[in-house]
């Protein structure tokens, strides 16, 4: 593998886990702001990046032959690359159980009904939009997966053991985007979220989406 990691990215999208991820762990990378408007050569169905990832999404991550296009999947990648800092758990089944457990209930509950909003106001083609998904069931379902998610973190500090990992860049990110699609987070979830983002690797992350 290459010593210099390529990103592509948007925003406070996904992509903005692995920037998150890349800053805490000081690895060297380049980052690519794609823009989505953008539907000639160098666009995200132009041929160069539609070869490394064909849904024109964000993000994908490069490391010599390797492409990566799922968030979840470059995070545990990033974690087990630098295993020394710990973002994952290595020896502890349980543990490496339960943080299983936390990622997957933040990719299949707690962020759908913010993925579906996001198709049905801009992604998906007007004809296939269905307006009453978002003023209605996806608060719903929302709702449903913060109590879940309550219950599932508990009085931790941490979304997974005693320890900052890539579970908490996942579920503060997602967090965050449900508050910008103005979606009623619960204070428990607010106040945990706002403490993951003190980490001097969030203002760092967020200084490259903002230059």
């Amino acid at each position: 593998m290459s010593d210099k990691i390529t990103l592509y990215g948007l925003g406070p999208s996904r992509s903005f886990r692995v920037l998150w991820a890349l800053e805490e762990m000081s690895l060297e990378y380049d980052y690519v702001a794609m823009d989505f408007a953008d539907q000639g050569e160098s666009g995200r169905f132009g041929p160069h990046y539609a070869a490394m990832n064909s849904q024109g999404k964000v993000p994908t991550l490069v490391d010599g032959d390797l492409v990566l296009t799922e968030s979840v999947a470059i995070l545990n990648y990033l974690a087990t690359k630098t295993n020394h800092l710990h973002l994952i758990p290595q020896h502890d089944s349980m543990l490496r159980a339960k943080y299983d457990e936390m990622c997957l209930f933040i990719v299949t509950e707690l962020e759908q009904p913010l993925w579906t909003t996001g198709k049905h106001k801009f992604a998906l083609p007007e004809e296939y939009r269905t307006p009453e998904i978002i003023t209605n069931t996806v608060h719903f379902e929302f709702e449903k997966a913060q109590r879940t998610l309550i219950k599932l973190l508990g009085d931790r500090e941490f979304a997974v053991g005693d320890q900052f990992t890539m579970a908490d860049i996942l579920l503060a990110q997602t967090i965050g985007w449900a508050q910008r699609f103005n979606f009623e987070v619960l204070e428990h979830l607010a106040q945990y979220r706002a403490r993951m983002c003190e980490r001097q690797s969030f203002e760092k992350a967020m200084a490259v989406i903002e230059a």
